[in-house]
């Protein structure tokens, strides 16, 4: 997620829900006794309150601070004990960051995935030996793939230096203790300036102290995998690009199932294809659509991606291959 992106979905998850509370149940200044929760309630919502904070908090930590320690773990295992792939360069050029004293570049490689099917992918390289030209347009490198592509990373340069970035892994930290002494501090104001001698019971469901959280980990969830399993129409991207097999599907019918995502209609994909046993299948695939794209749904033959041991799986090729 870009940074606009993150800073916009965190306003509405925590600024917009304080504005509209405290603009609501304070416009005159006051709280009216009526709109108080009652002595148990008020302790109900108290509980869930803390415990989305606590969760929340939770998920930050372990991406901040504990994936990073994680990710240098497994591409370590992953550069030793990875599935050798010879890729080719189809396309190389420098983004203009410097990594460390070293030009990164974003280089795009064409290889046989573990299934044995020519697929492509992007990655961002630090070039320590940029005078080599190792990612030049037309050269070849050597690949790891990770034989469990249910772990990340699954992809790593052959040979790679694994190296965590420690200056930026300390200010996760610090990053992570001012979250902390900010939900911490709120949980203190919110009780000084508003309890009134009533305790908690100033706690109701749209309070920013329940709202909040509430917004952030369903962001968390949309933008970690489920705008991808509405748009795709499939939770396991990484499997069928990487382990899946591609093929052309008849496609027998497409019908809108009612869902709209930003005016997008949402279309289920009736599709039948022969696996590489000559084996037919049928499948159905759910994915919201652009209106520009719409013609998709009367093109006789799509090319998808499907998994040997489980049929059922499908997902677009151009969706993969994007």
């Amino acid at each position: 997620m870009s940074v606009f992106w993150a800073l916009y979905a965190f306003f509405f998850a925590v600024p917009f829900p304080m504005i509209l509370y405290y603009s609501i149940n304070y416009a005159g200044g006051e709280r009216s006794a009526l709109s108080l929760s009652g002595p148990y309630l008020a302790l109900t919502y108290l509980s869930v309150s803390v415990l989305l904070w606590t969760y929340w908090l939770a998920r930050v930590f372990r991406k901040w601070v504990l994936q990073p320690l994680r990710d240098e773990r497994r591409t370590r295992r992953l550069v030793r004990e990875g599935m050798l792939r010879d890729a080719a360069v189809i396309a190389s050029k420098a983004t203009g960051k410097m990594i460390q004293g070293h030009p990164q570049l974003s280089v795009t490689l064409r290889f046989d995935n573990l299934a044995g099917t020519p697929i492509q992918e992007t990655l961002s390289i630090v070039d320590i030996q940029p005078t080599q030209r190792r990612f030049d347009v037309g050269k070849s490198v050597r690949l790891r793939i990770n034989r469990d592509l249910g772990t990340l990373p699954v992809l790593a340069i052959d040979g790679s230096e694994v190296q965590k970035d420690q200056g930026r892994w300390l200010l996760a930290i610090l990053g992570w203790l001012l979250l902390l002494a900010a939900v911490v501090a709120y949980y203190l104001l919110s009780y000084h300036y508003e309890h009134g001698g009533t305790g908690w019971r100033f706690l109701v469901f749209f309070h920013p102290l329940l709202i909040c959280p509430l917004t952030l980990l369903g962001i968390g969830w949309l933008f970690g995998g489920g705008i991808g399993k509405l748009f795709l129409g499939t939770g396991d991207v990484l499997t069928l690009k990487y382990g899946g097999h591609r093929t052309e599907a008849r496609l027998l019918d497409a019908q809108q199932t009612g869902t709209y995502i930003n005016e997008q209609p949402q279309v289920r994909f009736e599709l039948e294809y022969e696996d590489v046993q000559g084996i037919t299948h049928r499948a159905t695939v759910k994915k919201v659509i652009s209106l520009l794209d719409m013609g998709i749904t009367k093109t006789p033959v799509i090319p998808i991606f499907y998994l040997a041991n489980q049929p059922q799986k499908v997902a677009f090729a151009a969706d993969l291959e994007g």
